[in-house]
C-alpha cells in the first residue's frame, strides 16, 4: 500500500487519478472537484482530509469570521496560532469535519495540534508579537480532546494528529488513549532536504517509539532528494516498525490555494 501526501491545490486531483486500490491518499479537499474525490473513493482508495485545528489560515472561507481568535503570527507560514479555547471554533471543527465525511474520507490529518505545547511554553520559539493573551493551556488541552472525541465518536472520522506529541501524551497518560489510533509525524531524519539535529531526530524517535508501544501506528514523511538519503529513511523506517511513509522532494505548503 503506498502513501501519498498533497496539499496543494493544483496537484490534488493528479495524485486521487494515479492512486490504487489500498492506497492512502492525505490531502485537502477544499476547492477540489467532489467526482476525483468520489472516484477515488469507488476504486477503495483510502482518504484522509486536512484538518487545521491549531491555526487559521487568511485563505479559508472562514478566516474572517474566527480572526479575533488569533494569538500569534505562526512564523514561516501564512497562517496564525488560534485560540482553540473558544467553543466557536471547536463547533467549527466538528462542522468542517462533518463536510468532509460527506465528501467520502475515513479520516483527518489533524495538523497544528502543538498548539499545546505553544501555550504551555509560552510561544518562546515564536518571533512575532502576540496579538491576543496567551489561553490557559489545561483549557487547551480540553479543547483538544473535546474536537477529537467528537471528531472520533460523533462524526465517526479517524483523527491522525501530525505532530502534536505533547498533547497525544497526555490525552493517554489522562486515560483517553483510546481516541488515537495512529498518528505521523513529519522530519524524524531529514527537515527541509537536511539531515535532522540529531537531538530532535533522538527526541522524535522516543515518541514514535512510545506510539508504538501503546499500540499506534506510526506515519511519517520526511523531505530528502537524494538516493543515499532516500535509502537510509525506508531502512530506518523498517527497521523500527513505523509502517506509513511518504517521502517528498518538494516542500508542503498545506496555505498554497
Amino acid at each position: 500500500m503506498a502513501m501519498y501526501v498533497c496539499f496543494e491545490s493544483g496537484y490534488v486531483g493528479r495524485t486521487l487519478r494515479k492512486a490504487k486500490k489500498n492506497d492512502l491518499v492525505i490531502f485537502d479537499s477544499d476547492g477540489i472537484d467532489q467526482n476525483v474525490i468520489a472516484d477515488a473513493k469507488k476504486r477503495q482508495v483510502h482518504l484522509y482530509d486536512y484538518l487545521n485545528v491549531g491555526s487559521i489560515e487568511p485563505s479559508r472561507k472562514y478566516y474572517n469570521e474566527f480572526k479575533g481568535l488569533r494569538i500569534a503570527k505562526y512564523s514561516g507560514w501564512n497562517e496564525f496560532w488560534v485560540d482553540v479555547t473558544d467553543v466557536r471554533w471547536q463547533n467549527k471543527m466538528i462542522e468542517l469535519a462533518k463536510e468532509k465525511k460527506k465528501k467520502g474520507v475515513i479520516g483527518l490529518y489533524m495538523d497544528n495540534g502543538d498548539i499545546l505545547w505553544q501555550c504551555l511554553e509560552g510561544f518562546k520559539e515564536n518571533k512575532t508579537k502576540m496579538l491576543k493573551p496567551i489561553p490557559d493551556p489545561e483549557k487547551v488541552f480540553f479543547a483538544l480532546k473535546y474536537i477529537v472525541e467528537k471528531i472520533t465518536t460523533e462524526v465517526g472520522l479517524i483523527v491522525m494528529p501530525n505532530g502534536a506529541d505533547v498533547f497525544v501524551r497526555q490525552l493517554f497518560h489522562r486515560g483517553w488513549g483510546y481516541y488515537i489510533k495512529t498518528v505521523i509525524q513529519e522530519g524524524v531524519l531529514y527537515s527541509n532536504f537536511k539531515k535532522q539535529n540529531k537531538y530532535d531526530t533522538a527526541y522524535l524517535v522516543e515518541y514514535l517509539n512510545w506510539c508504538l508501544r501503546n499500540g499506534i501506528y506510526v506515519r511519517g514523511i520526511e523531505y530528502v532528494k537524494s538516493a543515499s538519503g532516500i535509502k537510509e529513511v525506508k531502512k530506518f523506517y523498517s527497521d523500527h516498525g513505523y509502517k506509513g511513509l511518504y517521502i517528498s522532494k518538494h516542500k508542503i505548503t498545506p496555505t498554497i490555494k
